[in-house]
């Protein structure tokens, strides 16, 4: 995550109304507004933020998508996903030139393949915690 995105994600974590309008987070972040504008464009797309507008108002009031954790959280599993099999394809490429390095490498995949199964068992057991 950009280090804007991060910044706004973190005002709307820690503003009382856990909502601001594109005005309110320009001033509070004290930013321009096309970096405001491109970062919560990608943020929306990321299904991180979305907005809303109150009623008798064009105004827009951005707020973090907190009922969408376990999907954004998938998603995120995916692209580990992704990512080790991109990893495995360099270690193929790569050769026997730096075996330590290589070492590395397959033990973030090895990581990786760990967390993708143990992932769903922990949703599992946290979804029973709360039933």
């Amino acid at each position: 995550m950009q280090p804007l995105m991060g910044r706004i994600v973190g005002l709307l974590l820690v503003l009382d109304e856990a909502e601001a309008t594109f005005d309110e987070i320009v001033d509070y972040l004290n930013v321009s507004k096309s970096a405001v504008s491109n970062a919560l464009n990608i943020l929306q797309l990321q299904n991180h933020i979305a907005y809303k507008t109150k009623h008798g108002e064009r105004k827009r009031y951005f707020y973090i998508t907190m009922d969408r954790w376990e999907e954004a959280l998938e998603k995120e599993l995916c692209d580990i996903s992704e990512i080790s099999t991109f990893m495995k394809d360099v270690l193929k490429v790569r050769g026997d030139v730096k075996p330590e390095f290589n070492h590395h490498i397959q033990n973030l995949c090895s990581f990786m393949e760990f967390l993708k199964n143990k992932i769903p068992s922990l949703f599992n057991e946290f979804k029973k915690s709360k039933a």
